[in-house]
């Protein structure tokens, strides 16, 4: 019988996307397109005219953030329904995984006012959005070199006003694993990522033995399946592989779900041999 997946720590409906973007996935994955890898982000352009203000502007809005100036106040910045994650980051991770690490940290310290602490609260959402672990309460951290967003922030938010961006080579000596530890919730993020194996590793052999079906239950159980996927990858920082714990399953549940996909595929082909 087929199992659902559930977890205390994530509701599916908080990380579904909107329909569009759904149907998209499931045209990557079940149709003629091939997924395709992660966001190609444009590299800083230093020219101070209204142009490159609004590239910025277009760059934050494919990540997910929107900015809305307020004429001499703060911009304020907005979280739009599809930037909770990046398309491409979940169904392509193992892109992240095999990026080689030059041993740079990058740092991002903020210190927003009170007074404005909607830009603060939504600054904090966006650099989840970029899979940075928060590594004390205003200090923000990640191995992937962000300077491409950052400097879109400055552009296109005034973020330098209250932030700033270091590299380092260490953190007050810390090793690489305590850093990792303490900046990314790696209990809850392994507890839900086991549930994905567990669960959708008894789904797929009910996939496999399941007779011929309607095509539209086969999409479902896809669906299912691909809000299931992207909750796994949730909380997950994508870390090159030399910074991953030894427990991390990842690797795992992507290796799982390309099978269940393709398990489904060669359903969906059955029941529609023409």
């Amino acid at each position: 019988m087929w199992k659902a997946f559930h977890h205390p720590d994530i509701s599916l409906p908080v990380v579904r996307r909107r329909i569009g973007l759904e149907l998209l996935e499931l045209l990557e994955l079940f149709g003629e397109v091939s997924a395709h890898g992660g966001w190609a982000f444009l590299h800083n352009r230093t020219d101070p005219d209204l142009r490159g203000y609004q590239r910025a502007i277009v760059r934050l809005s494919k990540q997910g953030l929107i900015v809305k100036e307020q004429g001499l106040n703060t911009p304020r910045l907005k979280i739009s329904e599809e930037g909770t994650e990046s398309l491409a980051t979940y169904l392509r991770p193992d892109k992240w995984w095999t990026r080689k690490w030059n041993g740079i940290w990058y740092l991002l310290l903020y210190d927003v006012p009170e007074v404005d602490r909607s830009y603060r609260n939504v600054l904090r959402q966006f650099l989840q959005t970029q899979r940075m672990g928060c590594f004390q309460k205003s200090v923000w951290i990640t191995p992937h070199d962000i300077r491409p967003q950052y400097s879109d922030l400055e552009k296109g938010a005034a973020v330098g006003t209250f932030a700033a961006l270091f590299e380092a080579r260490t953190v007050l000596g810390t090793p690489s694993d305590k850093i990792v530890r303490e900046s990314w919730d790696l209990k809850r993020l392994h507890d839900i990522q086991k549930r994905f194996c567990d669960v959708y590793g008894e789904n797929l052999a009910v996939l496999s033995k399941t007779v011929l079906l309607n095509p539209e239950v086969f999409m479902r159980l896809a669906t299912e399946e691909m809000d299931a996927y992207r909750s796994a990858f949730v909380l997950d920082p994508l870390l090159p592989a030399q910074l991953l714990p030894m427990d991390y399953l990842g690797r795992e549940v992507f290796d799982l779900h390309l099978k269940v996909v393709a398990e489904i595929r060669s359903k969906l082909i059955g029941a529609n041999p023409n």
